[in-house]
């Protein structure tokens, strides 16, 4: 068995070269970053989401985006493996927040007779915090405030905002965190002066 597995890692093709196999479309270069990642993958998924048939879609959707970004891999930024099993973790999260999303969507929809109509101090409460957001947004720079109407107002995951803004997962990511963060401020201080 030992043997068996000096003499796969022997054939194994550095990253740099087999990204660059895999992103001209060699079948061989596909056929070794499978069998390379594909159980790494599962794994993964079954730590992150619990679920054989989950984690079996994230090694598809992985193997995915790998294939569609294979030009982007860049081996002077990290190697091949933390490139593709942070693919995979990123597409595992933004799984988990659909899922959690879905939940709450799906609790709010089960018992509307469960719940009341609010009384004049919550619905005062309520549209002084919304002014105030309202007004704290304003503080935002536009690239902050649509990445974070994207993400809580539309419900995008940071992949879907990156790509419906045109710029990179971090840069949403840092965006959407730093907007969070002014808010918070601004909202802080306005609670501390009432």
């Amino acid at each position: 068995m030992r043997r068996n597995l000096v003499l796969m890692h022997e054939r194994q093709r550095p990253g740099p070269d087999l990204m660059k196999a895999f992103a001209q479309k060699d079948p061989g270069a596909a056929e070794d970053l499978y069998a390379r990642f594909a159980p790494r993958v599962f794994g993964l998924g079954m730590v992150m989401l619990g679920n054989a048939s989950q984690s079996e879609d994230l090694v598809q959707d992985t193997f995915v985006k790998v294939w569609r970004k294979a030009d982007s891999y860049d081996p002077t930024r990290g190697s091949i493996d933390t490139w593709v099993l942070l693919i995979a973790r990123s597409l595992a999260i933004d799984l988990i927040r659909r899922r959690v999303l879905e939940t709450k969507v799906l609790a709010g929809q089960e018992d509307p007779e469960a719940s009341t109509e609010p009384g004049p101090e919550e619905r005062a409460e309520t549209s002084d915090l919304a002014g105030r957001a309202r007004q704290a947004m304003t503080g935002l720079s536009p690239g902050q405030r649509a990445a974070l109407e994207l993400a809580y107002f539309g419900g995008k995951t940071s992949s879907e905002v990156a790509e419906l803004e045109g710029i990179p997962v971090g840069t949403a990511k840092t965006r959407i965190r730093t907007a969070l963060i002014r808010l918070r401020e601004v909202l802080e201080v306005d609670r501390d002066e009432v």
